[in-house]
């Protein structure tokens, strides 16, 4: 059979199940359920549409709960920073408070025993030998004044005082040698003076024809013999640093022993 006899009979076999769809009885109830399964398809396109909008927006609203839920950690992280932060500073604020506290106590106490301390002084240095007397015993009264000041401040008082017993203790190290006037057996003299630290006090006059030294037991200036006299102008030299260091042959009087 030739290829166009074949093709021929196809189409005539096409148009006869054609005109027996459009003829026969069947033929309304093919088209219906044609119309049916279209709409179906309709409808499921429709419907994938809406499940994909809705996965779309399902996929939304998880971003924006876990972006929420986030914030919300973040929130409850930073509270807690500041619930720590604000126990830190309590605490802190305890601790300040204590030694607040405490610095009122101390003042409390500090305050009456620097004052003892500042009478302590004025009696020692009533009761030392009398070198720079005078300058020594209005020093401790102005720093007793200066104790009594309310604008000045606890530490600066406290300074004051350490200041004033540092220089009488510095007295107790070192000699000096120095001119001023002396009453002596009723007559103002012009005398050196020479104290060895708190141990002896010597004068002797200008001229080096007379020495003496203060008597703690009598209270008063006693005359050296005179064979101590050229000793006091050795020992005067050294105290100004005019010659070199060298061991003093003073006379060092015991209490209760005559010149």
């Amino acid at each position: 059979m030739h290829g166009l006899d074949y093709k021929i009979i196809r189409m005539g076999i096409a148009a006869v199940l054609t005109l027996i769809l459009v003829c026969s009885p069947q033929a309304a109830e093919v088209k219906d359920s044609l119309d049916v399964v279209s709409k179906t398809n309709r409808s499921a396109v429709g419907s994938q549409k809406k499940i994909d909008q809705l996965a779309w927006e399902t996929r939304d609203m998880l971003g924006e709960y876990r972006k929420l839920q986030d914030g919300t950690e973040y929130e409850a992280a930073y509270t807690r920073e500041l619930e720590e932060l604000d126990g830190a500073q309590q605490e802190q604020i305890d601790s300040l408070n204590q030694q607040i506290a405490q610095v009122r106590i101390t003042r409390q106490r500090i305050v009456p025993l620097m004052r003892s301390m500042a009478d302590t002084l004025e009696k020692f240095v009533v009761l030392d030998l009398p070198f720079h007397h005078e300058e020594r015993i209005n020093g401790v009264l102005q720093l007793k004044q200066r104790l009594n000041q309310p604008d000045l401040s606890v530490s600066a008082k406290f300074r004051l005082l350490l200041e004033a017993y540092q220089l009488e203790q510095g007295y107790g190290g070192n000699i000096e040698a120095w001119r001023g006037p002396l009453l002596f057996q009723g007559q103002e003299l012009s005398v050196e003076y020479l104290r060895v630290g708190r141990v002896a006090l010597y004068f002797q006059s200008l001229d080096g024809a007379n020495s003496g030294y203060w008597n703690a037991a009598e209270d008063a200036w006693v005359t050296l013999d005179e064979t101590h006299n050229r000793a006091m102008v050795q020992a005067m030299r050294v105290a100004k640093n005019q010659t070199a260091p060298q061991l003093l042959q003073l006379p060092f009087m015991v209490p209760g022993a005559g010149s």
